[in-house]
């Protein structure tokens, strides 16, 4: 394996180890178990644990960019890409709630700003905007900004919340009913933000 695939591979692994243990719990032997290497390997590639870590939820923030240009370059309408992207986060967050955790880790627990995760924030509501400003020319940037940054808030918050050990909330989006109904809301929330932008239509859901 070469030494490029080793690094990416030892970063797979760690995201992995992330989501297993959780960012407090999490260990260099636990990563290097997952990897199956030892910790001299990560020491070789990546100097310290902190470091190791950074680099892998960099590489989760990459992903999710990645991911949300393929999306937004369907060619479908906005509504309909706006409801792919927001089911994308809402299920990537049920799937991956501590490697979301660990993203939130430093701004919520430490109290610092200005983060990777923070930065991504922005970036991912500027590649957004651009799409809406076509759809809706007229629409204040300021104000559709907000209504995203509230929008993956909002989707964060109600992916992350635990299963109730009654059976589950009554608004839970594990329910692929409730989850439709939310992202419907949402993407209303962010196209309407403007003031004075006219109420959408809303488009017929696309069957998967």
């Amino acid at each position: 394996m070469s030494e490029l695939a080793t690094k990416d591979h030892i970063l797979e692994a760690t995201i992995s180890a992330i989501e297993k243990h959780g960012l407090p719990r999490l260990t260099t032997r636990a990563i290097a178990a997952e990897a199956g290497v030892n910790n001299a390997a990560l020491h070789y590639y990546f100097g310290t644990k902190e470091a190791l870590i950074e680099a892998a939820l960099a590489r989760t923030l990459q992903n999710m960019m990645a991911d949300t240009d393929e999306i937004l370059a369907r060619p479908m309408s906005i509504e309909q890409r706006l409801r792919d992207l927001l089911g994308y986060l809402i299920e990537g967050t049920l799937a991956f709630p501590n490697v979301i955790r660990a993203h939130l880790w430093a701004p919520l627990m430490d109290g610092t700003s200005g983060g990777p995760f923070e930065r991504m924030q922005d970036a991912w509501a500027d590649r957004i905007w651009r799409e809406v400003r076509h759809e809706l020319p007229d629409s204040s940037q300021s104000a559709v900004r907000l209504a995203l940054h509230t929008t993956l808030g909002g989707v964060v918050f109600m992916a992350l919340m635990p299963p109730s050990s009654h059976g589950g909330r009554p608004l839970s989006v594990r329910s692929a009913a409730i989850r439709n109904r939310y992202v419907d809301q949402l993407v209303d929330f962010v196209l309407t933000a403007s003031p004075g932008a006219p109420r959408r239509k809303r488009a017929r859901r696309t069957r998967r």
